[in-house]
């Protein structure tokens, strides 16, 4: 029997026997030797059948020959499969190749998929309560990756995407949810387009999916994932940490950017605790390159919200400071939403918001309107007078006490 060609594909492998017409494709292969095998005769007219084995074991495969002569006897189904088990375990336990590292890069910056919040290639998180725009506003980044649109912009920092495509995995809503939101912000930005992005509805947590979600991003040429949310995308059991260190393994294999979005524990929900972060394990902080928290202000009956997006981690480069957003939900005449805007506002403008800002930026924005002593500052901002003191003398660059209180150098 001629030896079979092999062809390595993005997460399986094709066997073919062109002399006796069958193809055999692995997939959901594991180091342990478990493996997904499908049968393919007479061209890919006729599947034999699908079926998952234990490649390693002597009796599965030895089982699993003895169905297939009934089939078809003419093959020498023990050569097939020991030829099958022996070259994907080799494979598989390949691994990736070594490469050697230090030359000079191409380029020393960070390379971002939508600067400055997705570092390309790499897992970025969004969290915050329910009803926080978090849908909203990955819906808002993935029209401006997928259709190539800067966004965003304030006197430091626009949002300015790499074009990319997207695929949207949701956990929450639904297709006709999205649908709705995406037309608003389309319409927003002024696109009049029906050019779309890949939209999968999901059930099953992402580890269990992963093999499928693998090939729609190979298949698609996918740029960013966006998960709708970890919480709902993770089966949570009693091992937290391991739960998200799986979700955050399954995220790597992907090989492209990432965009989570999650939830805070009930306790930052409340506001009891001081140190917001995603529920769970603090492996979730571990695994992300980046962290985004996001707080919002909004009162009842209002047709717009503003937000905080504050940067908690960045494993490359500096935090950036509290980004202020404000989202408009545009109505017509009769009250119906026509069209959803995203825009930059000032953090120090809003009382609900002003705290998110550094203890030095609060004092900055405050001195802005005049110069004040200590205790005036520290009363004004709900800042204990020593924290103050500190602060204004760390900052000698910026603040200075003149005859009439601490203002601004600049």
């Amino acid at each position: 029997m001629i030896p079979p060609i092999v062809t390595p594909g993005e997460h399986f492998l094709n066997f073919a026997w062109r002399d006796i017409g069958l193809r055999v494709v692995v997939e959901r292969y594991t180091d342990d030797g478990h493996a997904e095998l499908t049968f393919y005769s007479n061209g890919d007219a006729d599947s034999h059948f699908i079926t998952r084995v234990n490649l390693l074991s002597t009796s599965a495969m030895t089982s699993l020959a003895k169905r297939l002569e009934r089939k078809s006897p003419d093959i020498l189904w023990e050569d097939i499969l020991t030829s099958i088990a022996s070259k994907t375990i080799e494979i598989v336990r390949r691994g990736e190749p070594v490469v050697s590292i230090g030359k000079k890069p191409e380029t020393m910056s960070v390379e971002y998929q939508l600067a400055p919040v997705l570092e390309k290639n790499q897992p970025t998180t969004f969290y915050a309560p329910g009803a926080y725009a978090k849908s909203y506003f990955a819906d808002y980044i993935a029209v401006l990756v997928q259709f190539n649109i800067v966004g965003i912009a304030d006197s430091v920092n626009s949002w300015k995407p790499r074009a990319g495509n997207v695929l949207y995995l949701d956990w929450e809503a639904s297709k006709q949810d999205h649908e709705r939101r995406v037309w608003y912000i389309k319409r927003g930005l002024g696109l009049e387009t029906e050019d779309t992005f890949l939209y999968r509805f999901c059930s099953q947590p992402l580890v269990n999916d992963i093999h499928s979600i693998q090939c729609l991003v190979f298949n698609n040429a996918i740029d960013l994932v966006i998960v709708d949310s970890q919480m709902a995308a993770t089966s949570y059991g009693p091992d937290q940490a391991q739960a998200a260190s799986q979700y955050y393994n399954a995220l790597r294999s992907l090989r492209c950017t990432t965009l989570t979005l999650d939830h805070v524990s009930k306790e930052d929900w409340k506001g009891t605790s001081e140190s917001a972060g995603p529920y769970g394990s603090v492996v979730k902080y571990n695994r992300s390159r980046s962290q985004f928290e996001i707080k919002k202000s909004q009162n009842a009956g209002d047709d717009f919200m503003e937000l905080s997006l504050i940067h908690k981690k960045h494993n490359e480069g500096i935090l950036l400071r509290p980004m202020g957003i404000r989202i408009d939900f545009n109505q017509d005449a009769d009250g119906c939403l026509k069209s959803v805007t995203f825009k930059s506002c000032n953090v120090a403008d809003n009382l609900d918001l002003i705290k998110t800002l550094s203890t030095r930026d609060q004092i900055a924005e405050l001195l802005k309107h005049g110069k004040l002593e200590t205790k005036a500052i520290s009363e004004e901002l709900g800042i204990s007078e020593a924290t103050v003191r500190a602060r204004l003398n760390e900052n000698k660059q910026l603040f200075k006490h003149f005859e009439d209180g601490w203002g601004l150098l600049a």
